[in-house]
């Protein structure tokens, strides 16, 4: 990772399109939650949600969300870290995404298997 290699204008415009699909997706999921009234309890509405026409709009939200915390961080940790150190945080915040992204992989795949 080199600091004179990262690109402002392609994390701009990632961000904006993460943040444009997550400003859909979040009033779509809290309707349609909130519009599923024979779910009345949390394993019910999270099987219901598990069923692969919602699973796939929600992996991508879970990316996006991703890469959007990822630009974001990335940013802070440019700017306000000292030079000398900037590699270093940014491959710890690679790999803690990294292992975040992993886990979230687990749950979802253990959740849809356990049903």
């Amino acid at each position: 990772m080199n600091l004179q290699t990262l690109s402002g204008k392609k994390a701009h415009i990632w961000q904006r399109l993460s943040a444009l699909y997550l400003l859909i997706y979040s009033p779509y999921l809290a309707w349609l939650s909130l519009s599923t009234p024979s779910q009345e309890s949390l394993p019910n509405l999270a099987a219901h949600l598990l069923s692969p026409i919602y699973l796939l709009p929600t992996l991508v939200a879970i990316l996006l969300l991703i890469v959007h915390s990822w630009i974001g961080l990335r940013d802070i940790i440019i700017d306000y870290t000292p030079r000398a150190h900037t590699i270093m945080w940014l491959w710890a915040l690679r790999w803690l995404l990294i292992l975040v992204s992993l886990n979230i992989v687990w749950v979802l795949l253990s959740l849809y298997f356990a049903r």
